[in-house]
């Protein structure tokens, strides 16, 4: 990887003042002109960042939101892999609860028969 070559603080200050002098050539309609174009140029930056931490902030959030959703669904397969004997039980039990209610519907009538 090729290092960027390094421009000496004296060749840097020298382009300053050259890029100043021409602006002190120019007609006031063209300094303004210049001077309108270099804040507009800063103001798309400033909006460049604003918009660029935004996008940011949003991956974020979406990477917080998949986070939790993948948190969810393993929480969620955790539970009903606990729950699973219980809800056998339950079945069963409900299973026996509409067998003894069948057999005392039964009797009832048996019983009714006979009185």
């Amino acid at each position: 990887m090729k290092k960027a070559p390094v421009i000496p603080a004296a060749k840097t200050a020298l382009a300053v003042k050259a890029g100043k002098a021409v602006l002190e050539q120019l007609p006031a309609d063209r300094k303004k002109l210049r001077l309108a174009a270099a804040l507009l140029e800063k103001e798309n930056l400033r909006r460049l960042g604003v918009t660029v931490a935004a996008g940011a902030a949003a991956l974020g959030l979406v990477g917080t939101a998949m986070q939790a959703g993948l948190t969810r669904a393993a929480l969620r397969r955790e539970l009903k892999r606990q729950l699973a004997p219980l809800n056998r039980r339950l079945e069963e039990l409900e299973d026996q609860n509409r067998e003894l209610q069948r057999q005392n519907e039964q009797l009832r009538r048996e019983l009714k028969g006979r009185g």
